[in-house]
């Protein structure tokens, strides 16, 4: 076929499909197929650990920020962070990607990230001044030029970091995926859609460790600044190891896109009316985690549970949604998912505008706030 295996080149042997042996005709003096499954299994896991180890330790500082730092400093790195995620997207990594590989923009990416929570650790420990809120808990009440330079430099060089790991994952995760259903002789939909269950428990699982992570280490007497660093420390353990993993290519590469081409083709699907309708979808997400990591974090949380709290919940809302993740997956369609997230997302508006009327407290629910925590998952 003039395809090219992203291994080695294999020999005539078994290849192993749904509880049957199926004789593969290859040339001689090549590795066994099976082998060659086998690698695959193990750099898919490697990438699924490095990439959600490396992850869960920037998630963390970033749901913490808008409550260990000034909260005019979080607010405003994590809007930087983000939108330099969009940006990056769109007119960066395609380029790191195409250029250094999928494994390549990967690393890159990690690499950015473990800044990114190195800055996050100088910025916590440049507080003007602490204070106490209401509730007699220690707060940074006035930022430092430090802090917000840090914070903000870190915020760009981890929206860089977002925006080319996420599309290199994406890659790779792709390439996996066609590679894997040509050698176990699977239908592609099919496993693409088993090889994304098992990644998204992965993925979740990690989240929950670092967010208890750092609430443990916290109500032990470990400072933020230094819980910080040691994730940084993680996140750049994360990339090492990922570096043992094999590089995949797949057998279907397409052209190196150019600039003016990649606008054109994101505009030529405008006329497609889903879409729009699932760009709802993303915004109601994109939105929501600002304004839980932001105002409710900052505002309700912190200030009733105390800072170290916030990990807990957010480790709620990571194992909510690895429950959910696993459930879903095993459904033929995902309208499901997607209509329950949205009323999900719905209940958590729900609540707090019935709290801005005046009909209930969330300033005096204390551990009944987990209720937007598990809806937000």
């Amino acid at each position: 076929t003039g395809q090219v295996s992203p291994f080695p080149a294999m020999s005539k042997t078994e290849q192993p499909t749904h509880g049957s042996q199926v004789l593969l005709r290859q040339p001689e003096g090549r590795p066994d197929r099976v082998e060659e499954l086998r690698l695959l299994k193990r750099t898919f896991l490697i990438m699924c650990v490095a990439f959600s180890l490396n992850h869960a330790t920037v998630t963390t500082p970033f749901v913490y920020s808008s409550s260990v730092l000034q909260h005019s400093v979080g607010y405003i790195g994590n809007a930087i962070l983000n939108f330099g995620t969009m940006l990056t997207s769109l007119f960066v990594a395609p380029y790191v990607c195409t250029s250094l590989g999928s494994k390549g923009g990967m690393l890159v990416g990690m690499t950015l990230y473990a800044v990114y929570v190195a800055c996050s650790a100088v910025a916590a420990s440049n507080c003007g001044h602490f204070g106490e809120d209401t509730n007699g808990h220690r707060i940074c009440k006035e930022s430092t030029t430090a802090q917000w330079g840090t914070f903000v430099v870190g915020s760009i060089i981890g929206g860089l970091g977002a925006g080319i790991l996420w599309l290199s994952e994406g890659a790779f995760f792709a390439a996996t995926s066609e590679v894997l259903a040509e050698v176990e002789n699977k239908p592609a939909p099919t496993l693409t859609a088993e090889l994304a269950g098992r990644f998204a428990i992965v993925y979740l699982v990690f989240e929950v460790l670092a967010k208890l992570g750092a609430t443990g280490l916290s109500k032990a007497g470990m400072s933020f600044p230094a819980i910080f660093f040691i994730y940084a420390g993680l996140a750049v353990a994360a990339a090492v190891v990922f570096c043992f993993a094999k590089p995949v290519v797949s057998t279907k590469p397409g052209p190196t896109p150019s600039l003016c081409g990649k606008v054109t083709a994101a505009v030529s699907l405008w006329p497609d009316v889903k879409i729009w309708l699932l760009a709802f979808t993303n915004l109601t997400f994109g939105f929501a985690a600002a304004f839980m990591n932001g105002y409710v974090n900052a505002t309700f949380t912190s200030k009733q549970l105390g800072t170290g709290t916030v990990g807990t919940l957010a480790s709620v809302t990571a194992l909510v949604a690895a429950g959910g993740s696993f459930a879903f997956a095993m459904l033929p369609s995902k309208l499901l998912a997607v209509f329950l997230g949205s009323v999900c997302f719905f209940g958590i508006a729900l609540i707090c505008l019935i709290d801005r009327a005046g009909a209930i407290e969330l300033e005096h629910w204390g551990w009944g706030l987990v209720v937007l925590y598990i809806l937000q998952g």
